[in-house]
Formats: structure tokens, sequence, C-alpha cells
């Protein structure tokens, strides 16, 4: 209407749900922006592909481009997720290898039956600088899978070491580190397969028909690196396919029973997904058809569990029915077909009406190229903007005819935000500052992976360290560059744009100029360790105690929220506020008023609820702030959260007061524990007035301001403690003027 309408020269028509506008209407109103004023921020915009951003100058500014060189999308990636085990690499590689069927078989082999080429294959993913002379030494050697013990010696520990018959082979191979290839051969020999460590960029396109194809993505299930997924998952147009494999969906005790519900609800955490966007398959159908799972049970078991997932999905799955991954020899070739089919047909409903600019697209092919030049050259897939501009320069000399709008892009800086921001969406780069990570997918988990301790991890080189979990996720900066000169040349020339990129996007935070602190490196919070003991919380000199509990409705919390939190108020809180002897994966202590003052934050994934409780000697000593911004601490730093969060748009917190009397929050079992009531709070505050707040610009982080009044919440209902019996009095004023 808005477009037909001449008359009509002003529309806010932010914040209305909308996700995704035709592209016949697009560009009318690419013809109208001259006249037209039109304002459709905060709405999740997949297509135009301006996110939450489409205000009215960045909206103007793409559709122009728009109708000037409009094209349609013919890539588009699929993200294979699952929990370790379920079959994602075997469906990737049963996809990619239509026309080597033999080839396919032969990889679902156990290693004990693997030939020297599959060795090779093996060797050359290593992901080192000495990963090819490692499958060169394998080939002149003839090694097979059954030879691989003879080259590694086991001591009565476990710790593996390089055979004096590895020793001398290597010996015609200098670039070889013989210790971290035992290691690496050892591993393999001991899980019996090759697993996916992080995520892998998988090699080969799938074509679908319509001129479009499909590039897979193999996301591994260890939980270090769900962190770096989060990153990656929630980018526009991509599919999703979550395998699980069929004998769990019998058996509660099965370590993958669920796997479809969580990964639903963990993608569906991470923003809007579109109409088709979301497969679901079963694996592992052979143990079905032997006989050691009831197949009827098992089906109707399946479709039941189907149609409860498609129900919640809000019709992110279009799909009948979930795919059966079979691949026995005589139906493999049936599986790759329907597969594709439902990869056609998916991505025709996710490409619907998603056209964008031609130079969008030639932007993402020169950054593609140029991290194709960067991999072969062994060099950190990282650029800055001015170099990204010389190179879409570059590109333009030699290509005159076909880029008089790319060109643009150099001489607007707005105009190449955008085309960046395209370029974020989907997934081709990330950008933090001035810095860009070209062809993030599987970056961030293989950096990772390096400092994962996983004696059973095969498919990347990490350095040994047996004191990184006394480390507490404290990295230091040499310890990065060793990491890194497995894979790259000279690292130590780019640690700053590296570590800055990082920083930048809350995957760590910096502790001194020589160390960072990886908060998904953390250890978890265990039963043995007794924080009232360790002296974090003495309840015993507590009398003034306040809670606050954000529950989300749908009962998952994605596991990467409650570190990027704690990421960011350990970066902008004031020095010493938190440190990592006092930090968790899934809890943190905070010290304020000289140590007076301690604030508990705890994550429990499996209630889906976040803490922040405040404990002090006297209840004046839980204030902070002075003038405006006195305030209780729980309130500043549940204020901080609420600013969080709006980064999960799609999740909904409940909130709560906890009891104040310090009895229900003693320790149970050796650790905290809170057993009082919950008291439900509801707004009394319009979320209109904090829709522009800036915590940075009003100095939230230590605490001044207004900030800590905005969205008050007040007690739906004015009950006693079911567990204590007392009545609550939540107003510290009130406490401290009686």
């Amino acid at each position: 209407a808005v477009a037909a309408h001449t008359s009509i020269t002003t529309a806010n028509l932010s914040d209305n749900d909308f996700q995704s506008i035709s592209i016949e209407t697009q560009l009318k109103l690419a013809g109208r922006m001259t006249t037209l004023d039109m304002d459709l921020s905060l709405n999740a915009l997949s297509s135009p592909p301006l996110g939450r951003l489409a205000d009215s100058t960045n909206l103007r500014n793409y559709l122009t481009l728009l109708a000037s060189e409009k094209t349609a999308v013919t890539r588009i990636r699929l993200m294979v997720c699952g929990h370790g085990g379920v079959g994602k690499s075997t469906f990737a590689r049963a996809i990619t290898s239509e026309n080597d069927p033999s080839g396919f078989q032969a990889s679902l082999s156990p290693v004990v039956e693997w030939g020297t080429d599959r060795l090779m294959d093996w060797a050359s993913r290593l992901g080192t600088l000495w990963a090819e002379d490692a499958a060169r030494l394998i080939f002149d050697e003839g090694i097979t899978g059954k030879d691989l013990t003879n080259y590694v010696d086991t001591d009565s520990g476990g710790n593996s070491s390089p055979s004096e018959l590895l020793n001398s082979c290597s010996s015609t191979y200098q670039s070889i580190d013989t210790a971290s290839f035992a290691k690496a051969i050892s591993a393999l020999c001991a899980k019996g397969y090759l697993s996916t460590v992080g995520v892998v960029k998988v090699q080969g396109q799938v074509p679908i028909g319509d001129n479009r194809t499909v590039s897979l993505v193999d996301f591994a299930g260890q939980s270090e690196f769900l962190v770096s997924h989060q990153l990656l998952l929630s980018s526009l147009h991509t599919l999703c396919l979550i395998i699980q494999p069929a004998p769990s969906f019998e058996s509660r005790d099965h370590r993958h029973y669920g796997s479809w519900k969580y990964w639903r609800q963990f993608l569906s955490s991470l923003g809007d997904r579109r109409r088709g966007s979301l497969l679901l398959a079963v694996s592992q159908l052979d143990k079905v058809l032997a006989g050691e799972v009831n197949n009827c049970d098992c089906e109707d078991l399946i479709s039941n569990e189907f149609k409860k997932i498609k129900e919640r999905s809000s019709g992110a799955i279009s799909c009948t029915e979930a795919l059966r991954l079979d691949y026995r020899p005589g139906s493999i070739a049936d599986t790759i077909y329907r597969a594709k089919q439902a990869l056609s047909k998916s991505t025709n409903e996710v490409a619907h009406s998603w056209w964008v600019p031609n130079s969008y697209e030639t932007l993402s092919k020169i950054a593609q190229n140029v991290a194709k030049t960067k991999s072969a050259n062994h060099e950190l897939p990282i650029l800055t903007r001015d170099e990204l501009v010389h190179e879409i320069n570059n590109f333009c000399e030699r290509v005159p005819q076909s880029s008089a709008l790319l060109g643009k892009l150099t001489t607007d800086p707005r105009l190449l935000q955008k085309a960046i921001e395209y370029m974020e969406a989907v997934g081709d780069v990330m950008q933090a500052g001035d810095q860009l990570l070209i062809d993030p997918i599987g970056w961030f988990s293989t950096f990772l992976a390096h400092f994962v301790k996983d004696d059973l991890a095969v498919s990347t080189i990490q350095i040994d360290n047996s004191a990184l979990k006394k480390q507490r996720g404290t990295i230091h900066l040499a310890d990065v560059i060793e990491a890194l000169e497995h894979e790259y040349v000279s690292p130590h020339e780019h640690i700053a744009q590296i570590m800055e990129l990082l920083c930048g996007l809350e995957l760590c935070v910096p502790l001194d100029e020589t160390s960072f602190l990886f908060p998904c490196l953390l250890p978890h919070l265990s039963p043995c360790i007794e924080l009232l003991d360790e002296g974090f919380l003495n309840i015993s000199d507590v009398s003034a105690v306040r809670g606050h509990r954000f529950r989300e409705s749908s009962g998952f919390i994605p596991p990467g929220l409650f570190l990027g939190l704690v990421a960011r108020l350990f970066q902008r809180l004031a020095p010493g506020t938190m440190e990592p002897t006092r930090m968790w994966k899934d809890c943190a202590v905070l010290f304020l008023n000289n140590k007076s003052t301690r604030v508990l934050l705890r994550c429990d994934l499996d209630e889906s609820i976040i803490d922040v409780v405040g404990m002090a000697p006297s209840s004046e000593q839980i204030f902070v702030g002075a003038a405006k911004g006195q305030a209780s601490i729980v309130i500043w730093i549940v204020h901080l959260i609420k600013m969080f969060l709006r980064n999960y748009s799609q999740l909904k917190f409940d909130e709560a007061w906890l009891c104040t009397n310090p009895e229900c929050h003693a320790s149970r079992d050796g650790r905290y524990s809170y057993h009082g009531s919950e008291f439900p709070l509801l707004s009394r505050a319009t979320s209109k007035k904090s829709k522009a707040h800036d915590c940075d610009a009003e100095g939230c982080q230590r605490f001044l301001g207004v900030g800590h009044s905005l969205d008050l919440m007040q007690l739906s209902c004015h009950e006693p403690c079911t567990t204590c019996g007392k009545s609550q009095v939540f107003r510290l004023r009130d406490v401290i003027d009686d």
C-alpha cells in the first residue's frame, strides 16, 4: 500500500514483525525513495537483507543499488548439526561423493581396514604446515590402518610417543613434528574413526537445479565449540539439517535422546528462521534393520517426535517427514536423491524473493578469492577495510566493463558497510571494528581446538599443554602464536589484529598485554568445590541478601549466552570486580565495596535460569553508585544483563525476586543452592524509553546515571516465602529506615 500510494511521504513501520518483503514491492519502493521517508528498522528482515537495521537511510541506499543491478541468489549453505557421533560427517561425505560410491562405502570402514589412500587423506587434513609431508610419508612407506600401531609407543599411562620406526621414516621429511604426529596417530587408533573437531567446511558443492548449489558445513558436537557455532549458525539464508540416530528415539538413557528438540531450540534462540530452512534426518538405520531396535516402535516414535518438532518450529520445517539416511549399497542412491529433492525444495522456499545487488555478490567472490590465496600461502584470512577497498580497486581495473557500480563501494563508506553487513549475513565474513575475517566458517573452532584438552581429537594438532585446565581459561599470547604456527606463516606479524577481532566478538577479553581470558575454556563448577570454604560466599557473615532470577519461558538457554555475558561484564566492569579464579562456565563471583559486597552470577542450563544474588554484612553495603545512580548492586547487574539479552531477541525471560532470608541461600551438597520461593515480577515501565539507551555512554558499568531505573519491575503478589515463612521486604531503603 505504501509503495502504491504516491501521496504517502512518511511511513514508520519499525518494530512490526516484518520478516520479508517481496522483490516486486522492493523495486516499487526503490522508485519512490526520492520522495518517501520509510523506516523498517527493528524488523527481522531477511529480504532485503538488512536485518534489524533497515532505517530510512540504509533502506534508501540499499534499494537504490538493488534497482540498478538486481540478481537472484544462486548459492546457499547447509549447516549439518547434531551431537557428536550422530553421522554428520558421514552424511556430508555421502552427498558430495555421488560419483564415487565405492570410495564412500570404504570411508565407513574402521581405521584398521583403511588403505593407504584413506590414511593419506586423513594426514593431509591435519591442519599443519607439515601435513602434506606426513601424507607423502604414508604413501612412500605404504602404511595402512593395520600398520599404525607400529609407529607409536604408548606407556602404561596412555601417553604416546614416536616409535623408532616413525623416527627413522620421518628423517627424510624434516618438517614433520614426530611427537605431534604420534599423538594424532594414537588418538586415531583409540577412537577408531575420524571425528570432526570444531567446524569443517566440506569440500565440493551439491548442485540442486535451477543454477543453484549448496555448500555444506559440518558442525562438531563438542560443547566447547558451541560458542563459536552461535556466530555462524545465526547467519541469514542458510539451511540447517539436524541429525538424530534412530536407536535414540526409544531410550531416554541414550546419549542422543532429544537431539532434534535440543538443536531446534538452539537454532530458534539465535534468530528468526525462514520457512523451509530447517530439515530433520534420522541416521543409523542399519541398527534398526539389523533388529537391535524394534522397527515398528521406532518408526512410530520418530513420526511422533517429528510432528512435535514441526508444530513448534513456527514454519521453519515445511517438509512432511524426516529424511531417512540409509547408506547401504543398494539404498544410498535413493537416499542421496531424496536428500537433494528436500534441499531443492527448501532452497526454493528460503531464497524466494531474495534478490541482492550484483555488486554484493561480486564483492563476496572477491573476498573468497582473497581467502583462497591466503590459504594457499598459509596466511591468516584477515583483512582491514582499507585492504578490502584495495582489492576492489584491483578488480575494477581488471574488469572495468562490469564494475561501474562496484566502484561506488570504494568511495561511499556507508554503502561499503552495507555490503559488508550483507556478507556477514550470509556468512562470508565477520567484522569487528576495522578487522574482517574472511570465510570464517570453521576458523574460530579450529583456533579454539588448539586449547581444548581432548586426547581423542585427531583432525587438528593441539598444543599438548597439561596445564591448560589450571590456567582456568587464560591463554598466553605466546601460546596463541605457537598454536597458529601449526597452520600459518609468521602469525606474530598479525597477532594484534587477531586478538582485536576475537575481543571485538567477545570470544575473549584481555587480562594484560600478554594474556587473554577465553570464557568458553573455563571449567565447570565442580560439586567438590565449596564456594563457602573458598571464602567467596560467607553466608555466616551476611545479614543482607537480594536476588533476581531470569527464567527462559521456553525452557532453553543457548550454551554460549552466559559465557558471552561473563565476557561482557568482565571487560566493562571496574578492574578487580571479576577475576578468572572466581569464574567458571556456569558461575562467577563479583567483589565490590572493598570485597565486603559479593554478587553471585549463576546459570543453570537444565533449569533454564540465570540468578543474580547480592550479599553483604549490611543493607547499606549492597548499595553502589552515587546520586541518581545509587541503587542495589543487584538492580544494576540486572540492568546490564537485560541490555545484553537484547542480542537474543528470540528468547523470552520471566523474572522473579528471590527470598531475602540468608538461610534460603545456604549451601547444600557442598555447593551454593537456593531453596526459597520465587516471587514473580511484572514490568511497570514501557520498553520504548530504553531502546535508545546506551550503557557505555550513560556510564552504567560504573553505576552512574539512571540506567537502573529503566524497565522497572513490581511484584505480582505479596506472600511470605514458603520455605522459611518470612514476609519479604525487598526495598533496601525500607529496611534501612526501619
